[in-house]
């Protein structure tokens, strides 16, 4: 039987904020930790009622467009609270491309939230809630440094809508060592056998102290549900990307294209392109007016999502190959503002985007 890698684990559960809105609030059960339980059981049980306070059900929406025409398609992620300012960890494929986002604390409201900062490359997204709940309790971020192959790891999410689920498992191994974010942040994803599904993604992962130590992003498998083989981010990649200040996030999702693709598919000689695939709530592109995608298409065997803006330029750099962006990205990394040139139904237009409230340590608390 072939296998398949499940990069993203938020499949197309058709879940809407009215249908999470009728199920109402699924409580977790307090229960009395029995007196007759091992030590190691009772400690693991009062280690679930601890954090579970900090864990969070997230509910996407977006927008598609199939052979019916266009509509709307809802998603599902998990997601754990991280500070005082109600900032939530999840993963980025969670909420890429979402138009709105809505997030269940465990006090049963569902709350509006929008996006800070994302980075696909290591699955990390950070969320904030509009109105701010100082009583909302949040987790302590760990050391990922200090795991070790075979300890234990908990994972608490929503697989398949089943909020607070928790499952325990081992660390089985640490992978991706040879990607670097921005040239120099290491990502790492911690491997565990620890049950995740669908709907954990951005889900927390504690150690025995309580502490998140990772956070969910993918599984692989062959009959498209768990066997044994799971991933997530380990939390200090998420840390590390998340202080990094000199980062002029615009908070796009993009494919780049090479000049003869252009010519192929656009008629259009130019030296290559940015094809906008998504565009993040409340990022500064999305402020600028930049547009998404919205038509799934395959071309030369790529998967992309068309009718989207093209960025062609940054500033006087040409989006043309990856070094070009690199290069721009060097350049921005001490200014707060840039002009971006870029393509919408065959007219060229430009865009100052302002970038400066996405240049800053994120953990600093406000």
């Amino acid at each position: 039987m072939r296998k398949s890698i499940i990069l993203g684990i938020v499949t197309s559960m058709t879940v809407f904020f009215g249908i999470a809105q009728e199920m109402g609030h699924i409580k977790p059960l307090q229960r009395k930790i029995p007196a007759n339980l091992e030590a190691t059981e009772k400690s693991v049980a009062k280690l679930y009622q601890k954090v579970l306070p900090a864990v969070v059900t997230i509910y996407t929406q977006s927008t598609i467009i199939s052979n019916k025409g266009p509509g709307r398609r809802g998603g599902l992620g998990s997601g754990v609270l991280v500070s005082g300012d109600c900032h939530i960890l999840t993963a980025a494929h969670v909420v890429n491309g979402s138009t709105d986002i809505m997030v269940k604390t465990q006090d049963g409201k569902l709350r509006k939230a929008t996006v800070l900062f994302s980075e696909p490359t290591a699955d990390i997204a950070l969320l904030k809630l509009e109105i701010p709940d100082k009583t909302l309790y949040h987790a302590t971020m760990g050391d990922s440094d200090n795991l070790a192959v075979g300890q234990n790891i908990y994972a608490i999410g929503s697989p398949y809508g089943m909020e607070n689920s928790f499952s325990s498992g081992i660390i089985s191994a640490f992978r991706g060592f040879d990607k670097i974010y921005d040239g120099s942040v290491k990502v790492e994803f911690l491997q565990t056998d620890a049950a995740i599904n669908s709907g954990n993604s951005g889900g927390p992962l504690f150690n025995s102290q309580g502490e998140v130590v990772g956070i969910a992003s993918s599984i692989l498998t062959v009959s498209g549900g768990f066997q044994g083989i799971g991933m997530a981010v380990t939390i200090n990649t998420a840390k590390n990307i998340l202080s990094f200040e000199d980062r002029p996030w615009i908070g796009i999702d993009g494919v780049l294209l090479q000049q003869e693709e252009f010519a192929k598919v656009f008629n259009r000689e130019l030296p290559g392109g940015v094809l906008v695939q998504s565009v993040a709530v409340g990022s500064p592109a999305e402020k600028a007016g930049l547009k998404a995608g919205f038509i799934n298409a395959e071309v030369a065997g790529r998967k992309l999502v068309l009718g989207g803006d093209i960025i062609i330029s940054i500033d006087d750099h040409a989006t043309c190959h990856i070094e070009c962006l690199q290069e721009a990205t060097r350049q921005k990394a001490d200014k707060n503002k840039m002009v971006i040139r870029y393509l919408r139904e065959g007219k060229e237009y430009s865009v100052d985007i302002d970038v400066s409230e996405t240049r800053r340590n994120f953990l600093e608390t406000e």
